[in-house]
Order: structure tokens, then sequence, then C-alpha cells
């Protein structure tokens, strides 16, 4: 029997272990076997690769008939393989390159190179392993391939279906977009992307408006702002603390600060206030003995307050807010842009919250996008 030459991950424990042993014994007994002439465990894994080729989904809805299907069948004979091996006349490097020629249809062309230099390889078990490897890496970019498209189809079932139930809504409720209106038109810009662009950054505030459009995804929203409120809490700390002291813009002191303060407040720092000056007040006391109480109380109540109750008089929070505000923007556009300056403590926070917001964001303007078109429309005529 053929031992699985398919690895189903890191092997962990004894069991791993043992697994590992038995296919190292079993690539042994194959070049022990092809020295000798014998190509018995050759013809099984030709035998398995062609069933894994033919098992690929776009292959196996085809007809037999179908001409890459006879192709399929042609070169991965295996009972001229066993005629050829009987005779003498099996050349294995031309049977590879006739398998190589039908994986390269398949892959993608950033997998092209890669398999056709599976035809340089001279050693069976590399051969081999080559072959498997490149097969299951198909059938992974196919399915994956197909998997994005059955969520696109998906994604506009979603928007279609949102859209309807929004529109049953109107009926029933002729004024049911008062509210929306009046958001859009607190945010009235020069055109209808920059009245947008800010409309949804005022849905992260701590007290936003609630239109109509956006109630499903109210509660996603708010969850996004206090993280974010979050994160600007510790790289505005990191900043202003590390103006009082060397100490306190060493990297480990502030990833210690920032999981502290993770810990304290997990969602909202709002509602942890009061144990965040503590704390916060406490560990830089710590690190910097000498340092005045006063001081830090105050830097650190500044910031705490002012990220909290959303004040516009510290320049360093206001800048750091603007590049924030700016990144959002700029990913719920596609534009995939670098993270901002002044967030490198939590730069990959900021960068997943960011692809959080660009989800939200272009559903809402999938589905309510013909909405907003309308009443931009009458707020600037």
């Amino acid at each position: 029997a053929v031992v699985s030459t398919q690895s189903t991950g890191k092997p962990e424990g004894l069991q791993g272990q043992v697994a590992g042993k038995m296919k190292e014994a079993f690539w042994d007994v194959v070049r022990k076997e092809v020295r000798e002439g014998d190509y018995t465990q050759c013809v099984h894994m030709l035998t398995e690769i062609r069933q894994q080729i033919e098992g690929i989904g776009t292959i196996e809805k085809l007809p037999s008939t179908h001409p890459f299907r006879v192709l399929i069948a042609d070169t991965i004979d295996i009972d001229l393989i066993k005629q050829q091996i009987e005779h003498s006349t099996f050349d294995l490097s031309v049977k590879v390159e006739g398998i190589v020629s039908i994986l390269v249809k398949l892959c993608s062309a950033a997998k092209d190179p890669e398999i056709r230099a599976i035809t340089q390889l001279t050693d069976v078990v590399e051969i081999f392993k080559a072959l498997y490897e490149a097969v299951a890496a198909i059938k992974l970019e196919i399915a994956n391939y197909y998997l994005e498209q059955a969520k696109s189809t998906i994604r506009q079932h979603s928007i279609e279906y949102e859209r309807s139930k929004f529109e049953q809504f109107l009926q029933k409720h002729p004024s049911g977009l008062d509210k929306t209106k009046e958001w859009l038109r607190s945010n009235k810009k020069e055109s209808p992307l920059e009245t947008m662009n800010h409309a949804y950054l005022q849905l992260l505030i701590s007290e936003p408006p609630n239109p109509e459009t956006t109630v499903l995804d109210m509660g996603r929203y708010k969850k996004l702002g206090c993280h974010l409120r979050s994160l600007l809490l510790s790289s505005l700390l990191s900043l202003k603390l590390g103006t009082l002291h060397s100490g306190y813009a060493e990297i480990p002191f502030l990833t210690s600060l920032h999981s502290t303060l993770q810990i304290l407040a997990p969602e909202d720092p709002a509602p942890h206030r009061d144990l965040l000056y503590e704390k916060t007040v406490a560990l830089c006391g710590e690190k910097v003995p000498g340092m005045s109480v006063v001081t830090l109380q105050r830097v650190v109540e500044g910031c705490v307050d002012g990220v909290i109750e959303e004040k516009e008089d510290d320049p360093v929070l206001n800048l750091l807010r603007q590049r924030l505000n700016g990144y959002l923007i700029a990913v719920s556009l596609n534009r995939k842009p670098t993270p901002p300056k002044g967030f490198a403590l939590v730069e990959a926070q900021v960068v997943a919250a960011g692809a959080t917001y660009l989800k939200l964001v272009h559903f809402n303007r999938q589905v309510y996008g013909p909405y907003y078109a309308k009443i931009i429309k009458e707020i600037n005529s």
C-alpha cells in the first residue's frame, strides 16, 4: 500500500513522529525499488496523482469525452505505463513532462515557473513530492477561486435583500430617511464623495448620529469607534510621555503600557477613566522614580480626558486624530495607504481596524448608495 505523501500540517507528539518515520521509510523503499528497476510504487502514485487531477472541481464536472479529460487519460494511461514497465521502455522523465504540461494549464501564472521546474528534478522522490505538492496547490487555488465567486454572489444577494427590505420600510414610513438627510446635511462638503467620507467618520464618535441607513450596523460602528479611541490614547500617551523622559520612549515600556491599557479598558476607555489615570501614573512612577507625580498626573489626565471627551484644544491630539481619519478615509476608498505616522506602537491594530471600517463602509455604500446620491443632490440644489 502507498503511504500518504501529502502533509496534513506540522506533526505533533508521538503520533506525528511515527507518521514522519513511516513516510521516510516509504520514500526509502521507493528509491530502492526504482534503482532495482521496480516501478510498483511509482505506478500506485501515478494512479493517485491522476485521480487527484481528475477530482479537481472544474475537471470532475467535465464529461469523459471532453478533450482535456482525454488528455489526462492519455498522458497518465496506467495500463500503458504497466506495459512499458514490463517491456523496459518506461521513461519517468517523459511521463513527468506530460503531467507538468497538464498542471501548467490549471495553475495560476504565478505558479507556472515553479511547476515547470519539476521537469528539472532527477531524484524520483523529489519528483513525486513536487507533483503531489503542485496538485494540492492547484486544488487549493481553484477552491479559493470558487469560494470568492460564491462570496461575491452571496454579497450581491445580501445587498439586494437589504435594499428591498429598506424599500419596504420606506413605503410604510415615508419619513424614514429624515435622520439620514440630517446626517448628510450636517456633513455637507464641496463634493458628494467628501460629504460621504466625513459622514461615515462621524459614526465613530462617542455620541454619533443614528441615521436610518446605519441602524443595523450601528453597534459595529460604535464598537470600532471605541477601539480606535483606545489606540489613539496609547499613541498620544507614547508621544506626550516621551517628552518628559527618555525612559518613557523605550519600546518595552510603551508596549507594556499599551497592554495594560488594553486590559484595563478592552473596548471603551470612557467607563474606566479613573482607573486609567491611576495605573498609568503608577507605571510611569515605577519606570522613572524621580519623576514629579503632579507632572505625570497632568499629562496623563490631559491625554485621557482629551481622547474620551474628543477635545480639540491639544495640537498633538488633533494631528494624530487628523492622520487617523485620513487613513480611514483612504482605506474606505480602497487606496491602500501606509499606516498613519505616530501610531507605530499600535500599527497592526490600526491596520486591522481600517480593514473592519472598509467592510462596514463598503457594504453600506453598496446598499444605500442610491439613496445617498439622491439626498446629496437635493441638498446641493
